[in-house]
């Protein structure tokens, strides 16, 4: 695809509702009014407003919030919000030393207690900790004014990875109700939510009080635009600025982006690895040899290459690779056995809101048509969010097309969220040794010991095969040259501070 095809699609593109001036907003400070030199927008493929019933009512890139920790670039728990933190001998009472001169957007000052409050809205919600970061919680505590403690029932080594990103948010405990919905969000970011149009677009401005490096954009826009296509046609017509999130660029997209004049395409691997899950209550996957049987049928490699491209490299563990001390390499299912014939359609759901991000649909006729090579009928249902809900959690599917990002960078959030019995997203697999080792994992305090329960894990699952690990992405994205230091990192979250204009802000 060149640019014909863009000239082609930009009278369509036009259509759109992409704005610039309509985004004014109200002024901060001394800042002048926005312009399009001062006002840096962002298109992404999905509403980055996550509403008062989720966990940040933000998504992360937009750099409103902040957590107690952060992942490094080898996935390992680094300070934030808490500057260090300690932990007694078994790893039961983790102390958190708090940044300070941390203000709210309000002007206040972040206290101790307000980070109790706001850990405490994750612990008393389920909700808001859907992998259970929380369920061994016994007590947080304030011990000192710029300490929180955190007693649990047992050992969590890794309970400073647990509580990475999207598992502490800290906000104004004014700003959530004892049901812990959030009415506004007030938190500790270099900027602050100014407007919100709910599927369109989310407007934020500087924060002036940021108690770290001050970004040069006085303001910002996050603007969805849903398909692929005019997320393209977008940036080459300058409506947007940037494309920046996990699948914002498809891999065939990837050409002709590059040869737009003016435009950088970048690639940052990040820590989501694209998966084949089975539903193994189901007669057809049932077994394990016949879930080997059909690994032995999709050439990973060649649909990696035919549809990820540099977008993705096929998958070499059961997560991320970029867990440093977790990475074995492992993923090598043994063989298989064909199944039995059988009448039955062999249902492979894909969720609507993932084809214009990632080559899901692509990837699942290529396994529609092995299927029925070997003799069987498939069928592909594509499927909005309710309807997708619903078949995923009646059991009504055979094969799903799925990410998983390892948000903590610790194994056991992947094998608790999907392998474990009673696991969020269980796929019917069931292994009382695996269970067991999953458990011992989690409590281990020798890195040594956890390293050999999650390799001996992966040995187990090559045979088992509940999930099949189909490619680990490289992340698409790109900008104009308005800007510079324009980057996002491993869990695809745009570094909002450190971008800065290729000009003077109130130059011409």
């Amino acid at each position: 695809m060149g640019m014909n095809i863009i000239n082609r699609l930009l009278p369509a593109f036009l259509v759109l509702t992409l704005f610039t001036s309509g985004l004014s907003g109200p002024t901060v400070g001394a800042d002048p009014p926005p312009t399009r030199q001062n006002h840096l927008i962002i298109g992404v493929g999905r509403d980055f407003f996550d509403g008062p019933d989720s966990r940040t009512y933000m998504h992360g890139s937009t750099n409103t919030w902040e957590a107690l920790t952060y992942l490094d670039e080898s996935l390992r728990a680094s300070p934030w919000l808490a500057e260090s933190w300690k932990s007694d001998h078994d790893d039961r009472v983790w102390t958190f030393r708090l940044r300070q001169g941390v203000r709210f957007h309000d002007g206040s000052l972040m206290t101790a207690s307000d980070v109790v409050t706001s850990l405490e809205r994750m612990k008393h919600h389920p909700r808001c900790d859907p992998t259970g970061i929380f369920r061994n919680v016994v007590s947080i505590g304030v011990s000192g004014p710029k300490e929180v403690v955190i007693r649990l029932t047992e050992s969590s080594p890794a309970f400073p990875n647990h509580l990475a990103y999207y598992s502490s948010p800290v906000l104004k405990p004014s700003t959530f109700g004892k049901d812990g919905r959030i009415r506004e969000l007030i938190g500790t970011g270099p900027y602050r939510v100014e407007r919100v149009q709910k599927g369109q677009s989310v407007f934020l401005t500087r924060f002036d009080g940021y108690w770290g490096t001050q970004p040069a954009f006085p303001y910002v826009t996050f603007k969805t635009v849903v398909d692929a296509q005019a997320r393209v046609m977008a940036l080459a017509a300058g409506e947007i600025d940037a494309i920046a999130d996990v699948g914002g660029i498809l891999p065939e997209q990837a050409q002709t982006v590059g040869r737009l004049k003016q435009v950088v395409l970048k690639l940052q691997e990040v820590a989501t690895t694209h998966y084949l899950l089975f539903n193994t209550g189901r007669p057809v996957f049932s077994k394990p040899e016949t879930r080997r049987w059909l690994a032995d049928r999709i050439d990973r490699l060649g649909l990696v290459e035919t549809f990820a491209g540099k977008a993705g490299r096929p998958a070499t563990d059961f997560y991320s690779p970029l867990a440093a001390d977790w990475r074995y390499g492992g993923l090598n299912p043994a063989s298989g056995t064909r199944p039995n014939h059988s009448d039955q359609t062999v249902i492979i759901l894909v969720h609507s809101g993932t084809i214009h991000r990632w080559p899901y649909l692509e990837m699942a006729q290529v396994i529609q048509g092995q299927i029925q090579a070997d003799g069987f009928q498939a069928k592909i249902e594509v499927q909005e969010t309710g309807a997708w809900q619903n078949t995923f959690r009646s059991g009504k599917w055979d094969l799903a097309l799925q990410p998983n990002t390892l948000m903590t960078g610790d194994p056991d959030f992947f094998f608790s969220y999907y392998i474990a019995s009673g696991a969020p997203y269980h796929l019917g697999y069931q292994n009382p040794e695996v269970d067991k080792w999953i458990q011992n994992a989690r409590i281990a305090c020798e890195i040594k010991t956890r390293q050999d329960l999650y390799r001996r894990i992966c040995d187990q699952l090559n045979l088992d095969l509940p999930i099949l690990p189909l490619y680990h992405d490289i992340c698409l994205y790109a900008h104009g040259a308005k800007i510079d230091h324009f980057m996002m990192d491993h869990t695809f979250r745009v570094r909002l501070d450190l971008i800065t204009p290729k000009e003077s802000l109130h130059g011409p």
